[in-house]
């Protein structure tokens, strides 16, 4: 039996032939042989894994001027989402699911939230229910601030940078509730929605990356 190291396809094939091996069988091992590590699972390309980032960490990645030619945003949107309905009252509105800090140091719990705020409020009005997809736009800068409100934007792109979908977090820094109730914790009210730019319900695959 023929045993073959590693090496060059243009290796093996002298080899072989050397050998008195059939060229059919070389060129066949040709086709099957390649280099250790660049084997990829059929129809899957690294470019198309998708990638969850604030404007600020695309910028920051691919430069002010790809943004802007790839759709990033740079300006501001006035667009506000509406109320929506109650998904879970069982919970109470200021239970912290998960909290994360912006670049300037702010505190930013997603609390569990009503129709109005919230977890509840972003998953039921625009199905916006990850924490990776909500938290991404805080990483980074507030693009927008009204009083004590700040506003977030985020992307989510493919790895060589194609945007596929531009996001936002409204966040509240102050700690006044529902009906003016300060937060128990002492902490800021936090996210009060996220969404897809455009939309008014995020597709299903932004919750699973």
């Amino acid at each position: 039996m023929t045993t073959m190291r590693a090496g060059t396809t243009r290796d093996v094939l002298e080899k072989l032939m050397r050998r008195g091996q059939p060229v059919l069988m070389a060129a066949c091992l040709s086709v099957v042989l390649v280099a250790p590590g660049t084997v990829r699972a059929a129809g899957r390309d690294a470019s198309d894994e998708l990638y969850t980032y604030s404007n600020d960490e695309y910028v920051k990645r691919f430069g002010e001027q790809s943004a802007r030619a790839v759709g990033v945003r740079m300006f501001s949107d006035p667009s506000a989402p509406a109320v929506g309905a109650v998904l879970d009252p069982q919970q109470p509105w200021h239970k912290v699911n998960w909290s994360v800090r912006d670049w300037d140091g702010h505190d930013f719990p997603t609390r569990h939230g009503t129709a109005a705020f919230g977890w509840q409020h972003a998953s039921a009005k625009h199905n916006m229910r990850s924490e990776k997809a909500i938290d991404a736009p805080y990483h980074g800068r507030a693009d927008k601030v009204s009083g004590t409100r700040a506003e977030y934007w985020g992307v989510i792109a493919t790895n060589s940078g194609q945007v596929r979908m531009n996001t936002v977090s409204v966040a509240e820094r102050g700690d006044r509730g529902p009906g003016g109730e300060r937060t128990p914790d002492g902490r800021p009210l936090g996210t009060m929605t996220a969404y897809c730019v455009g939309q008014t319900l995020c597709p299903d695959w932004v919750n699973d990356l």
